[in-house]
């Protein structure tokens, strides 16, 4: 009886280790799409260029300000930013030039106009960063103004 008892206990015991061993299993498909990202920041807050001072016979000295940048990231090839201003009036001049600029190329400094024109190409599958100089100038016969610009920077396609 007692060879019976081990044997049952033999057999108990294999049925136990069989049934952990057979684990059961499933599995699915997890798919990962990452669309086109074009997200663009303007770091710095808002500036004020004050023209306010002249040597005597010449035109008003300029106004500068470099405190701004720009950061961006892009996940996609063939890409540029570009600025533009809201105004499509205004006597003075207002430019910008991106500076150590990480993740493309700068172009030349921009005079400002409510035309979209190119402040940084050759943006591709980067993150990036730049520095915004801008300068603003006026002539005495331009008299007196004071305009606030909003002033939009774009990542598009290159053309």
């Amino acid at each position: 009886m007692k060879a019976s008892y081990t044997r049952l206990a033999a057999v108990l015991l294999m049925a136990l280790a069989s049934v952990a061993l057979a684990a059961d299993n499933d599995n699915h498909q997890v798919t990962v799409t990452v669309n086109d990202i074009n997200e663009l920041a303007v770091t710095g807050g808002d500036i004020t260029l004050i023209i306010s001072s002249a040597t005597a016979g010449q035109n008003p000295n300029q106004a500068t300000d470099n405190t701004c940048g720009l950061e961006w990231t892009v996940n996609t090839t063939n890409k540029k930013i570009t600025v533009a201003t809201n105004q499509s009036s205004f006597a003075h001049t207002l430019k910008v030039q991106a500076a150590s600029v990480s993740g493309g190329t700068a172009a030349a400094e921009v005079t400002i106009s409510d035309t979209a024109q190119d402040l940084v190409t050759g943006v591709a599958t980067t993150l990036g960063t730049c520095t915004l100089n801008y300068r603003a100038t006026a002539t005495a016969a331009q008299g007196t103004q004071s305009v606030a610009h909003t002033i939009t920077f774009t990542i598009t396609a290159a053309s």
